[in-house]
């Protein structure tokens, strides 16, 4: 059971902490007294502090989870530099891991994983990685990485960066295996995976995320699966992150 500061809880009814400031992510807390605690990735460039994600945090602690929200800038994509982003996700993983291990001397015994767009990434490594976390719900993730990063025109300065390397897009494939979600389908035998994926998605492609479904299913995984078939990219992962009752029935399943 998560313990706080008395004086931290007389006037107000959940415990958020300071934004802490690591070399290339933010993470911050919200406890309650609980046995279960979220980690919650965030979407590419966007914020801790942005409002779906506020209210999720609320909501769920209102439901008796704590939460640890990690927030990442463009930069890191953009950057073109694939050991920045292999030494990223190591890091992000590590400090995850690192509040699991003190969660658990403090009586923690259910931990689940949540990421959103490109967060899914993080989720799905962070949860391979990780054998305390039980569930995880990938909200709109990706099919062909390296794929969506030759293709897709709002990260064109990681293609050019790259490029400027001399490294093409299957040389970039090969060296982000351990982010490919069909590649590493297996990794998540044994836990529980929410999969959410939307056919009118234009920042990840349905043609290229239905191979990720596919994938799941080969490899067997415990899958609840669910497709909105009329929104995009951004009003599809806001209303699924949203969908609080649902994701509470899934962790609880």
């Amino acid at each position: 059971m998560l313990k706080m500061a008395p004086h931290r809880v007389i006037f107000v009814w959940y415990y958020y902490s300071v934004i802490i400031i690591k070399n290339d992510f933010r993470v911050k807390e919200a406890l309650v007294p609980s046995d279960k605690v979220i980690f919650l990735f965030t979407a590419m460039g966007t914020r801790i502090g942005a409002y779906p994600y506020r209210f999720f945090v609320k909501q769920f602690n209102k439901r008796g989870y704590s939460c640890v929200v990690y927030d990442y800038p463009r930069r890191i994509v953009f950057s073109g530099d694939t050991k920045l982003w292999r030494r990223f996700f190591n890091e992000i993983v590590t400090d995850g891991q690192e509040r699991v291990k003190m969660f658990k001397k403090q009586g923690v015994t259910h931990f689940y994983s949540y990421g959103v767009s490109m967060g899914t990434l993080c989720a799905n490594k962070f949860t391979r990685d990780t054998p305390e976390i039980s569930h995880v719900v990938l909200n709109l993730t990706y099919g062909d990485v390296a794929r969506n990063i030759w293709t897709f025109k709002s990260v064109k300065k990681a293609k050019l960066s790259l490029l400027g390397q001399g490294i093409d897009e299957e040389a970039v494939r090969r060296e982000i295996t351990y982010l490919d979600p069909v590649y590493n389908a297996a990794g998540l035998i044994g836990r529980r995976v929410m999969l959410q994926l939307a056919k009118r998605d234009k920042i990840f492609p349905y043609d290229q995320t239905k191979y990720t479904k596919l994938a799941f299913e080969a490899a067997e995984l415990d899958m609840v699966y669910s497709e909105n078939k009329f929104l995009s990219h951004l009003p599809a992962a806001t209303k699924n992150l949203l969908s609080i009752s649902s994701i509470d029935k899934f962790f609880s399943s």
